[in-house]
């Protein structure tokens, strides 16, 4: 398998991604919102962090060994209570589907998903409550 092959390809998507994002900042995150009021902040700040991380793997010539969750990754979560595993897609708004496990990034849910590092531990509130999950497995969507 030729990885600087891949690695070309993955830059390409992420360069995709970056239009996606900048759109939603202009367009789709006015109408999120005003629907969801309080959240602007925070969702403005996630999409900048998320563009700055984009940019900088960039500019990387080879894949960076830090696996982190971005848009159309496919993650697996375990929730450490009770070890029960859930796999997700963190998408954009118009590709979600719920059955198939993809969640937006504007959801409550996949944005604090989203930069998540690879075996990070963290707190996730849910509609359920607070739940303590662990990222197992990030891999590329294949479509």
């Amino acid at each position: 398998m030729n990885h600087s092959v891949d690695w070309e390809a993955q830059k390409q998507q992420y360069e995709a991604q970056l239009v996606i994002i900048e759109e939603l900042r202009s367009k789709q995150l006015e109408k999120y919102i005003l629907k969801h009021s309080g959240l602007s902040k925070d969702l403005e700040q996630l999409l900048e962090r998320y563009m700055q991380e984009i940019r900088k793997l960039l500019t990387l010539p080879t894949a960076p060994q830090e696996q982190l969750v971005l848009l159309d990754t496919i993650i697996e979560i375990e929730y450490v209570e009770d070890g029960f595993i859930d796999t997700y897609c963190v998408v954009a708004p118009e590709e979600i589907d719920p059955e198939q496990g993809k969640i937006s990034l504007l959801s409550p849910v996949g944005s604090q998903l989203l930069l998540t590092p690879l075996h990070e531990q963290i707190e996730l509130s849910t509609p359920a409550g607070m739940m303590t999950i662990r990222v197992i497995s990030i891999k590329p969507q294949v479509d």
